[in-house]
């Protein structure tokens, strides 16, 4: 590839990048993806607030009618009224024909709840029914039963006459270790390198961003190219510009435009986390702190997060070169879908390709498999930054990932910078796979494309 090849792409990328930050499409969607961001945590902690009730608040039962069916005595439940929420309810046992009282509730009495206690064949159960409609909600039962199970199994242990050292023995944990030995007796440590439910789930979300952001950014960038071809704009710019250059400046153009949009949604995920942390209730713990484990961002700091936006830049650049070539083998925007087909298939294979390393990382942890989809140029920038954050890949495999994906890129630039002039101005049906090789093949020979 010559530098001659590159000449006028700084002025593609300066008009490129322009146009596309003051587009009207660029800035309504951007304006509504930070205005989903921001109010996306406050709003789940609204709505969890709203459906988070008080466990002291006073419960709208007002009395248990106790059915006990067991061959145990007949159970006390009075000491459940030392808790504050169920200080008004009353524990009586039920007397009365049970289909009698369970019309009076569903009718009448709907304060009211019926609980029945069976046994069989050495086990317990605990069955609560209420009102069809009116004030006792599920939320209630629910609280109440589990106050009950507890009580229910503090009785169940007096009743059978066990002291509370026999409890403990009986509740103390057993936990088992098995242990791999040499032929010395020494025992051979297995390092656990499996992920967590969690990590799993951090990692396939940047997965699945880094492929949205692949095929956003690739699929503008091969629109931009076949439109210039169909209007013949590309023609005025070819007198100017070398036609690489052409695709280098819109890659880079587009990569710029790609960042500023990521960085800023990171920014704005942290902005709406720490407005989330606010509004809710209690120690003010924000929604990230809730549902993801303290320890599982240890390992972000400065160079982390600098490897993982240079490999997700590499693997931006690498996919859109292939977009790029890939709108330039059809004349019509309506051919679009069909030329693309190349570069959607390797994307999507890269991803797969990640996905079925995740699997297995959750699974069994790393092996070959693995190392290989961390080192792969198709894969890497979708698994490799997860990785990277969660402590799962070691320096030498991301410079060894780095120093590939490089090595894809260059080898893909040659390839192109041999075609591109030809494709650029190609007009007619869609170019093949199999074309695009024998019109390789032959420029490097030194002959003629014929159109």
């Amino acid at each position: 590839m010559k530098k001659s090849n590159l000449a006028g792409w700084k002025d593609v990328f300066i008009f490129t990048l322009t146009q596309t930050l003051k587009s009207k499409a660029f800035l309504v969607t951007y304006a509504i993806l930070l205005v989903l961001i921001l109010i996306s945590m406050p709003l789940v902690t609204i709505l969890t607030n709203r459906g988070t009730e008080d466990p002291n608040a006073p419960s709208p039962i007002e009395k248990v009618y106790v059915e006990n069916k067991t061959t145990l005595p007949d159970m006390d439940f009075s000491l459940l009224t030392n808790q504050e929420a169920f200080q008004n309810i009353s524990f009586v046992a039920l007397e009365e024909d049970y289909k009698a009282v369970e019309d009076r509730i569903d009718s009448e009495e709907q304060t009211s709840v019926l609980l029945t206690i069976s046994e069989e064949d050495s086990a317990y159960s605990l069955a609560f029914v209420k009102a069809g409609s009116g004030p006792v909600k599920d939320r209630s039962l629910e609280q109440l039963g589990s106050a009950t199970m507890e009580q229910f199994e503090a009785f169940r242990i007096q009743a059978l006459g066990i002291s509370d050292e026999q409890v403990t023995l009986l509740q103390a944990p057993v936990t088992t270790a098995v242990s791999l030995t040499d032929t010395e007796g020494n025992a051979i440590e297995k390092e656990d390198t499996s992920i967590s439910f969690n990590e799993y789930w951090l990692m396939y979300g940047i997965l699945f961003v880094v492929l949205m952001v692949n095929t956003m950014g690739s699929t503008q960038i091969a629109t931009s190219i076949v439109t210039e071809k169909s209007t013949r704009v590309v023609e005025y710019l070819l007198i100017s510009v070398k036609p690489l250059a052409l695709m280098v400046g819109k890659i880079l153009a587009t990569l710029i435009a790609v960042l500023v949009q990521m960085v800023s949604m990171v920014v704005m995920v942290f902005i709406s986390n720490r407005i989330s942390a606010g509004l809710s209730e209690g120690n003010g713990t924000s929604l990230l702190s809730t549902y993801l484990p303290k320890n599982i961002f240890e390992n972000m700091n400065l160079v982390n997060i600098l490897f993982c936006f240079l490999l997700i830049i590499l693997g931006f650049i690498f996919y859109a070169t292939l977009a790029g070539l890939a709108g330039a083998t059809v004349s019509k925007l309506e051919e679009l879908n069909e030329g693309l087909t190349l570069f959607t298939f390797t994307n999507i294979i890269g991803a797969y390709i990640a996905i079925g390393a995740l699997g297995t990382l959750i699974g069994s942890g790393t092996n070959t498999f693995v190392t290989f989809t961390l080192l792969f140029p198709l894969s890497s920038p979708f698994i490799l930054p997860g990785a990277i954050l969660i402590g799962k890949a070691t320096i030498p495999i991301v410079a060894a990932a780095i120093v590939l994906q490089i090595i894809f890129i260059l080898l893909l630039f040659k390839f192109v910078a041999a075609i591109y002039e030809t494709l650029i101005l190609h007009t007619g049906n869609t170019i093949k796979l199999k074309e695009l090789m024998r019109i390789s093949k032959l420029i490097q020979k030194g002959g003629k494309v014929n159109e």
